[in-house]
């Protein structure tokens, strides 16, 4: 029988291009540890390189070529190509063992040509990769790229090369029960400062997460509720709440002393805030369902602060979820309305002087610098205090976009 892990990593990296989330992708339980952890790297590896893989493999297929054939050899091909510590024989016989297993030995003939000839030609095929640049070397829509280069004209080719690789762990310190030198001991990862802890390895920080010491929380998040600066006694609302981490990070910020409301539409995912509510130790959340796009009555002109993290198109995460590479930017515009409609009915809840965070986990311009000069253009009442964009080619590894919008007067 063919390697289990190679064989896992097809099966997985078959179900994310058919349409599964790749974080939700599950492997055998019997494959475990280093087995394990191959199969989720020759997976995802092969997704976020997919268009440069088909570029490399196109000039040994000569006629349409069923999918699933092309998906397995695109995985053998990946370990040979981008996987130094794979022996390239070992890449191929395997593939090749898979092709006949679920294929029968006709079809793996034709893997087995295709394979081993992309193999023989590798140094020149991954030259032509290079050598095609843009968004061949990239691996992305093309489109997509064409919009990251029009917006970040000096930093384009220097953010799609940090898309590539493992994104880092990172996780919020529970400083209400633990600290950061704690979890860091804990998780084996690095502390940043007493709220955060970076580098952290991800299967244990999985295994230590009922420990209620830390929740995971990514860098651009936890910048968010850092420029929220809630404070003990204060009012909160999120408006798109889950699953919760900005909600409950505020929460920690506060001492737990205070009131959040948060907010989602839809209310099966309430739950997930609730129970990590109460493994931490948080008891100030008030979670309810409800549209974002208009705010409630009851709480206009009365709170404190505002998280207004709207849905977006997730393209500073491409490097933790490549399957976002793959995005047409035309599939963003209906999200343009709906942000801005969010922060427009969000901004309502703020007393005079009060302060709004409005955040995405984009780098696209118009869901970011252009939602927040639109709202400012039509809203004299508020004042735009600070944004940062945060880009995956930063320290941080991730694309975050911060706006801090004060209050000044009555509405």
């Amino acid at each position: 029988m063919a390697d289990a892990a190679r064989r896992a990593a097809y099966t997985a990296y078959r179900r994310i291009v058919n349409g599964a989330y790749s974080n939700l992708v599950s492997f055998p339980k019997e494959l475990t540890g280093l087995d394990r952890a191959f199969a989720e790297t020759v997976a995802l590896g092969t997704l976020e390189r997919k268009i440069s893989l088909e570029y490399a493999v196109a000039p040994f297929i000569k006629k349409e070529t069923e999918q699933e054939l092309l998906d397995l050899i695109l995985t053998g091909l990946y370990q040979v190509f981008f996987m130094d510590r794979v022996p390239d024989s070992a890449a191929c016989d395997e593939t090749v063992k898979i092709a006949k297993d679920l294929f029968g030995a006709r079809r793996s003939g034709f893997v087995n040509a295709v394979v081993r000839s992309a193999v023989r030609a590798k140094k020149e095929r991954l030259e032509a990769i290079a050598e095609a640049g843009g968004h061949i070397a990239a691996s992305m829509d093309k489109a997509l790229y064409d919009m990251i280069k029009s917006q970040y004209p000096d930093k384009a080719d220097a953010i799609c090369r940090a898309l590539f690789g493992a994104a880092n762990t990172c996780l919020r310190v529970n400083g209400l029960v633990s600290n950061a030198a704690e979890v860091a001991a804990l998780t084996g990862g690095r502390v940043i400062n007493e709220k955060t802890v970076v580098g952290a390895d991800a299967s244990e920080a999985v295994k230590h997460l009922e420990s209620g010491k830390y929740f995971i929380q990514g860098a651009g998040s936890q910048r968010a509720v850092e420029r929220l600066g809630a404070q003990s006694g204060e009012t909160v609302v999120d408006v798109c709440a889950c699953p919760g981490g900005k909600s409950l990070g505020a929460a920690l910020d506060m001492n737990n002393s205070g009131k959040i409301y948060s907010f989602d539409l839809h209310a099966n995912k309430l739950p997930l805030i609730e129970k990590s509510a109460a493994k931490l130790g948080v008891t100030i959340i008030e979670t309810a369902e409800h549209d974002a796009r208009s705010a409630k009555t009851e709480l206009l002109g009365k709170t404190d602060r505002v998280i207004c993290d709207v849905p977006c198109s997730g393209t500073g995460e491409m490097r933790a979820k490549p399957k976002i590479k793959y995005k047409d930017p035309a599939d963003f515009e209906g999200l343009y309305k709906t942000q801005r409609a969010i922060l427009a009915a969000a901004a309502q809840y703020l007393k005079p002087g009060g302060k709004l965070v409005y955040s995405t986990c984009s780098i696209n311009k118009k869901e970011n610098e252009e939602a927040v000069s639109r709202f400012l253009a039509a809203n004299p009442g508020f004042m735009l205090l600070r944004e940062e964009t945060m880009l995956p080619c930063d320290a941080e590894g991730e694309g975050f976009y911060t706006a801090e919008i004060i209050r000044e007067n009555s509405l």
